[in-house]
């Protein structure tokens, strides 16, 4: 029986063959064995990174910080003395002793002037006095209980409001009328010192029904005096 021969061409080409598979092999092999020691790998201590503080950038304990704030927060309650009081004791009470006294009769005045506010400037009250403003006159030919002539006095008592009050011009006559929005007549009432009314209307026994003229006293030009120059 005759035996096949083989060339030595495909011989070699065989074994390359063989060479290639086992060189595939084995860098298959290395990469898994990387990429299972790469995913099986531990994870170091080291490798955390946790949010603490290092222990030399804080100055106190926490305990000591605790205790701090616990006595920022509690404010020492300040006991008010009632120094009149004290005062009249180390006067009048002959065992009690001498200690923080102060001078009374400022201290008592000080104590009447807060209780009365005297000691604090009114916002209310433009502390103006009373002046003479104008004259009131009726034509009428009944006289009334001034003569028909009356002298108009007001002050400012704040920004909104006036108070008025009337005297005969005859110094003969010894009256004094008080003007309140309840004695006038009409929608023009008198309230304020800077808006007279022209002409007003009473409603009260002592005066004329019929209208009074109202004559205003020219007031003074500041604004021309020497001071204001």
């Amino acid at each position: 029986m005759a035996r096949k021969l083989v060339s030595p061409v495909q011989t070699s080409v065989s074994v390359w063959n063989i060479l290639i598979t086992v060189l595939l092999l084995i860098i298959l092999c290395i990469v898994t064995g990387i990429v299972i020691i790469y995913f099986k790998k531990p994870i170091q201590p080291k490798d955390i990174q946790p949010n603490i503080v290092p222990d030399d950038r804080i100055c106190m304990t926490k305990s000591e910080y605790t205790k701090l704030i616990d006595n920022t927060s509690q404010k020492s309650e300040i006991v008010v003395q009632d120094t009149i009081s004290r005062d009249q004791r180390v006067l009048s009470d002959q065992l009690y002793p001498p200690l923080n006294r102060t001078n009374t009769v400022i201290h008592d005045a000080l104590e009447h002037n807060i209780q009365h506010r005297n000691m604090y400037v009114p916002t209310n009250d433009m502390m103006d006095n009373y002046r003479l403003i104008g004259y009131l006159v009726n034509q009428d030919d009944t006289k009334d209980a001034g003569g028909n002539n009356w002298k108009l006095f007001a002050r400012q008592k704040d920004r909104n409001r006036s108070d008025f009050y009337i005297i005969p011009s005859n110094n003969n006559y010894d009256i004094k009328i008080h003007i309140s929005d309840e004695m006038i007549q009409g929608n023009e009432k008198l309230r304020d010192v800077y808006t007279v009314p022209k002409q007003i209307s009473f409603n009260t026994p002592m005066l004329n029904t019929t209208a009074y003229q109202y004559v205003e006293i020219p007031k003074a030009d500041l604004t021309t005096g020497v001071r204001y120059l």
